[in-house]
């Protein structure tokens, strides 16, 4: 066996789920399709708001990273709906984009049990009883595993559509994953 875990995806959720895995004694794997866009920020890079605030407390409760990438990438914070009912208020607060990528990737490569590696997952591989056993990869590495974790978000057979052009893509300029989702 390569890896106790494979976490494919180097996202929010991918980044916490080689986390969490490795923290508690599990080898694990995070394969994602560039290492240098791990826990790359949208146009928008902020963390927190009405919804996506809720999930952030949970996650930091139970000694995830998000709160503490941005604890440490901020570069302006507020409070949303301030002039309205406790029910509506959230804390928000704007990351340095780079800044967060450079301290999530950090974090990443000193967490001890965790390597990362560079390529696309195509394939998951079964055994005869239908049960996980590993993943080949776009260049044709066969890691096995015992369990796996997919946080590929948009990538996984993602379409980018600009008026009446469509084609295979993940973020733009980012190529989405094919292979695994069909």
């Amino acid at each position: 066996m390569d890896y106790d875990a494979i976490v494919v995806g180097g996202g929010h959720a991918g980044i916490e789920a080689s986390l969490a895995l490795s923290r508690i004694g599990f080898s694990t794997l995070l394969i994602t399709q560039n290492l240098d866009t791990i826990g790359r920020l949208s146009c928008n890079p902020a963390i927190g708001g009405l919804s996506k605030g809720n999930l952030v407390r949970e996650v930091d409760a139970l000694g995830g990273e998000m709160a503490h990438l941005i604890d440490h990438s901020m570069i302006q914070f507020r409070i949303l709906n301030r002039r309205r009912g406790p029910a509506v208020q959230a804390p928000r607060a704007q990351a340095d984009k780079f800044t967060y990528a450079r301290l999530a990737k950090e974090t990443l490569e000193a967490q001890h049990n965790l390597a990362l590696f560079m390529d696309t997952v195509v394939d998951i591989l079964v055994d005869d009883h239908n049960r996980l056993v590993g993943v080949v990869t776009e260049r044709r590495h066969t890691i096995t595993c015992k369990v796996m974790v997919l946080t590929t978000g948009t990538f996984m057979e993602g379409r980018i559509f600009i008026g009446e052009y469509d084609a295979s893509n993940g973020r733009l300029d980012e190529p989405a994953a094919i292979g695994l989702g069909s």
